[in-house]
């Protein structure tokens, strides 16, 4: 079983993470960790913290000489940004804030402070494992945003406009981002109960990530109008995933993100304390966290889709679950849809 655990706040001395049940023998080098580190924090529409953070970070366990030894990986990322943060009895619509200040008797800072964003680092920091364990097997992922605001696949520039006109205005945006794994083998997961089944196991681990307010897969909600006789015909519907289980084509997920809920140019609120109206601001919140989160994405999924393929074929080692998968797609080269 693979699983993890991550602790830490945004602005405490450092987030630590634990990643339970890789084999052994999978390569994965401080570059490979620093690449996706580096990919989620250098995403457009960051905020200026970005900049301080250097996601620096020290691999405690589970590694030597370069290959995963079968043991917890443990990883460490200082903040640079560390330090007290004062009260705030404000909360930010949309976030945290209001229902984690009800539920612990937290002010609106102590909820942010492990509510925040910034835990995704680990979540980053340990998909590259889940990437370098499913490239070894034969799948690869890419991501991109299909739309920012209301602009449909933007280009760099379009998406340069949106951002700074946003930031000038001292708002945010949401938008939708998709995400593509191509060369899962087929079978992955499962249709005999719904906590099995790979689609909601994705969608709960995508969902997971901070802003997240939709999941779909393949022909997603364009679906409901269309009539059956023409979705049975289109391989795009299934987007990879029947029944709960990979088909061998190429898994097709989609996730749309609100805006970012601190707003520097400020929101209605209260003041929790006196239940007098009050302005919610931010000066340090993202102008835009959807390609962030398409990063972040690409490493929830892997970290699940490699839980899914380690259930599937098992092994202590990675020589022993290579050649399984490969046993298994000779098998299925044949009728596994493509």
């Amino acid at each position: 079983m693979l699983r993890y655990l991550t602790a830490g706040e945004s602005h405490g001395e450092a987030l630590a993470c634990i990643l339970e049940g890789l084999p052994a023998g999978l390569k994965v080098s401080p570059a490979d960790i620093k690449r996706e580190l580096a990919r989620r924090r250098a995403a457009p529409g960051r905020s200026l913290r970005q900049k301080k953070e250097t996601d620096a970070f020290k691999v405690l366990s589970g590694m030597d000489r370069g290959a995963t030894t079968g043991a917890p990986v443990a990883i460490l990322i200082p903040n640079a940004a560390a330090g007290r943060v004062a009260p705030c009895w404000v909360p930010r619509p949309g976030h945290a804030d209001l229902p984690g200040m009800l539920k612990y008797g937290l002010d609106a800072a102590q909820v942010r402070e492990r509510a925040s964003a910034r835990h995704t680092a680990c979540v980053s920091a340990m998909g590259a494992f889940a990437l370098r364990l499913l490239a070894e097997t034969g799948a690869r992922f890419s991501s991109r945003v299909v739309r920012l605001s209301m602009t449909e696949n933007p280009s760099p520039d379009e998406a340069r406009g949106l951002i700074a006109r946003a930031a000038a205005d001292g708002d945010t945006l949401g938008g939708v981002f998709e995400l593509t794994c191509a060369g899962l083998p087929a079978g992955l997961g499962s249709h005999v109960h719904h906590d099995r089944r790979l689609g909601a196991r994705l969608g709960a681990a995508l969902l997971g990530i901070n802003g997240i307010k939709g999941f779909e897969t393949g022909g997603g909600f364009d679906l409901a109008s269309w009539k059956g006789t023409l979705a049975a015909r289109d391989r795009r519907v299934s987007g990879g995933l029947d029944g709960g289980m990979t088909n061998g084509g190429d898994l097709v997920l989609r996730c749309a993100m609100k805006p970012v809920p601190g707003v520097e140019a400020g929101v209605p609120s209260f003041d929790a304390r006196t239940d007098e109206p009050a302005v919610s601001r931010s000066a340090t919140s993202d102008v835009t966290a959807v390609y962030a989160a398409a990063v972040v994405a690409e490493h929830a999924a892997a970290l699940e889709l490699a839980a899914a393929l380690l259930e599937k074929f098992g092994g202590d080692t990675m020589d022993e679950i290579k050649e399984r998968v490969r046993v298994w797609r000779k098998k299925t080269a044949k009728s596994a849809r493509r």
